[in-house]
């Protein structure tokens, strides 16, 4: 929703301001460019949610372009109709810089004058020298970089919300601002010596250079009320561009501080209580990468290759305005801070999945990943017994241990140890499928299995613990993250389904999704499948609607590979993820495949998907979804005929 909103169209809404400006009305070729800028950025922000950031990026630069030109006449009509735009624009750089799409800087609007007045509504006096104006010049720069802190904020102990409360300073420390002496002006000083804004990266020179010389010239007010609110008496095109936060920067390996396994642990234990999701203090979310680069109303907290001007680094060592952090809790000690330091003076960057992933996963799973088979097998355990505690809170689990699996259920600890045997007999089976080394455990940590003998039991584990309604053709399914990896079977009623294929159906889908970070659960999902019909006798009915059920679910796909992106009823994308992985395990390169997975660090980059439609009355004939691995052949494909 709030993608969306960022996109959304913003109204015209801008005043005319001065007649000494040039406020020629655009023309109608002018408001036909105008508004096909904002059809542009609308088609950037659908790329966006697609995930097609580099495309999106594309239209961004070309709306970019466009816009320079449309501003460079300096017109006020024209700037204050280019003013939501430019705003849109701004937002869509800052959302694609988080992608790691480079972009070109961004030009603030300015407005241009006659040769009555100077530049930005500067008054000119009788001498031709300039001075500046407090209405067009300096209340924009004010809002922009102080704003979020001191005046919209109106807990602030100093608050800049008039020229009046600006004058007057902060109740305790008194004026900031000395007319005519910019030197010895507290604010200047402050903001001069990056002490302020608190993110440490300073304002730009030419609006530094704007301060000290109204403050030099007297610190006067052009309004016609001392009293009234700054957000007030700003034009929308006099407001400088915000600074964008820094973007997040993947690790190049070189560093010698990990964010995974070095930063987020210390964040997690130090910050997160405070600084989570839900109504953080000064809006300042440290949940995830991207929100911590982000930073709150003080602007963001780091800046990258300069630990001592980053407000994180003061804010931890007390030498910023307000409390030091973590608050109510000792400080961090010196090697803590040092370590932090050290990362950001690296770059700050990241080497996790995904920015936008909960940082508690990001350390979990790079905890999991240098952890040995016996830890993270102590470590699933653990995890398996809260989610048994979670999904059936009034039954207490029976339990059975094998050298593999780690077996809780509700139907008595005799089933459970022959499901265990049942799990150890097959493993290899499923392992000789994928020409998986006989050497080592199939899955490194222990497989936990959850075994229910009631459906109802069953339903309110997937409720309960995965927070959603299982399918009710389902009898089992799988989980895989590194941190955790389960298989959840519902015991058969009357032999009306295998049970050794269902096991083994959760052992292979995991298998799979360990093999590389990126897995799709697709490809996870229909390999489990496919073993299932391998291992399971003739007349399990549960493997065999499989197939009956294909052409249904392949006739509700309105593009061949929507199967693969959830965009389909759980049970449908399965069967096609089934028919699809079944046709790629019978051509002998598959053994290559999974090899290339196994060996591979992130498995998108040997595993990739495209679709090819032939114009056609129906959405499955003349389609084809072809599948593209990078591995001992490179470039080879598979298509699958619809």
């Amino acid at each position: 929703m709030l993608v969306r909103l960022m996109w959304a169209v913003a109204a015209f809404c801008l005043l005319l301001a001065g007649s000494s400006l040039i406020v020629a009305a655009p023309t109608a070729e002018q408001r036909a460019e105008i508004q096909a800028i904002g059809t542009l950025l609308t088609k950037a922000g659908n790329l966006y949610k697609e995930s097609k950031f580099k495309e999106a990026g594309e239209v961004v630069k070309d709306v970019q372009s466009r816009l320079d030109k449309l501003a460079s006449s300096g017109d006020q009509q024209m700037i204050a109709q280019l003013g939501p735009l430019h705003k849109r624009l701004l937002n869509a750089h800052a959302l694609l810089e988080l992608e790691g799409i480079a972009l070109p800087a961004l030009k603030p609007l300015e407005v241009k004058a006659t040769p009555a007045s100077s530049p930005s509504g500067k008054v000119t006096s009788k001498t031709g020298a300039t001075s500046v104006s407090f209405v067009k010049d300096v209340a924009p720069i004010l809002n922009a970089r102080c704003g979020n802190c001191h005046i919209r904020n109106p807990r602030n102990p100093f608050p800049m919300t008039t020229y009046e409360a600006l004058m007057k300073g902060p109740p305790k420390a008194g004026k900031v601002i000395t007319p005519g002496d910019a030197a010895g002006s507290v604010l200047i000083t402050k903001v001069e010596g990056k002490e302020m804004p608190p993110s440490g990266a300073g304002i730009p020179d030419t609006e530094l250079a704007t301060l000290k010389k109204w403050v030099q010239e007297g610190a006067k007010f052009d309004g016609a009320e001392p009293a009234a609110l700054l957000t007030s008496i700003i034009s929308g095109g006099t407001q400088p561009s915000v600074s964008p936060a820094a973007t997040v920067q993947q690790a190049t390996g070189s560093e010698t501080v990990s964010f995974a396994i070095d930063i987020a642990p210390i964040f997690i234990k130090s910050c997160t209580d405070c600084h989570r999701a839900q109504n953080p203090p000064n809006n300042f979310g440290l949940t995830t990468m991207a929100s911590l680069m982000r930073g709150g109303d003080r602007g963001p907290p780091i800046v990258p290759g300069k630990p001592a001007d980053s407000l994180l680094v003061k804010k931890l060592r007390g030498t910023a305005d307000g409390a030091r952090m973590p608050r109510n809790a000792p400080p961090l000690d010196e090697a803590t801070i040092a370590k932090i330091e050290k990362w950001i003076a690296e770059g700050a960057r990241f080497d996790g999945p995904n920015p936008a992933q909960p940082i508690f996963e990001v350390a979990a799973l790079a905890k999991a990943q240098r952890q040995t088979h016996e830890q993270l097998s102590a470590d699933r355990a653990k995890l398996a017994d809260e989610n048994w505690r979670l999904g059936m809170t009034n039954t207490p689990a029976s339990r059975s241990e094998s050298a593999n699996f780690l077996v809780l259920g509700n139907v008595g600890e005799n089933t459970l140890v022959d499901i265990a045997k049942r799990a150890e007999a097959q493993a290899p089976k499923v392992g000789k499928i994928f020409n998986a080394p006989a050497d080592q455990p199939l899955v490194k940590g222990r497989v936990s299995l959850f075994v229910f003998g009631e459906r109802y039991d069953y339903g309110e584990f997937g409720k309960m613990v995965e927070k959603r309604d299982l399918p009710p053709s389902w009898r089992g399914h799988y989980k895989y993250s590194i941190v955790d990896a389960y298989g959840a079977v519902l015991m058969p009623k009357a032999g009306n389904y295998d049970l050794d294929a269902l096991i083994a159906q959760q052992l292979a889908a995991v298998y799979v999704a360990s093999l590389g970070r990126g897995v799709p659960h697709w490809f996870a999902e229909g390999c489990g499948r496919v073993v299932a019909t391998r291992l399971a006798p003739a007349g399990d009915k549960r493997v065999s609607q499989w197939d009956e059920e294909l052409s249904s679910a392949v006739g509700s796909l309105a593009k061949p590979d929507d199967f693969m992106s959830d965009k389909l009823a759980p049970e449908q994308a399965d069967v096609c993820a089934f028919s699809f992985s079944k046709f790629l395990m019978a051509d002998r390169r598959f053994v290559n495949l999974v090899d290339a997975l196994r060996k591979a660090a992130n498995s998108k980059r040997h595993l990739q998907t495209a679709s090819a439609r032939a114009p056609t009355s129906s959405p499955q004939r003349g389609s084809a979804i072809r599948l593209r691995w990078v591995g001992a052949r490179p470039n080879s494909w598979w298509a699958w005929p619809l």
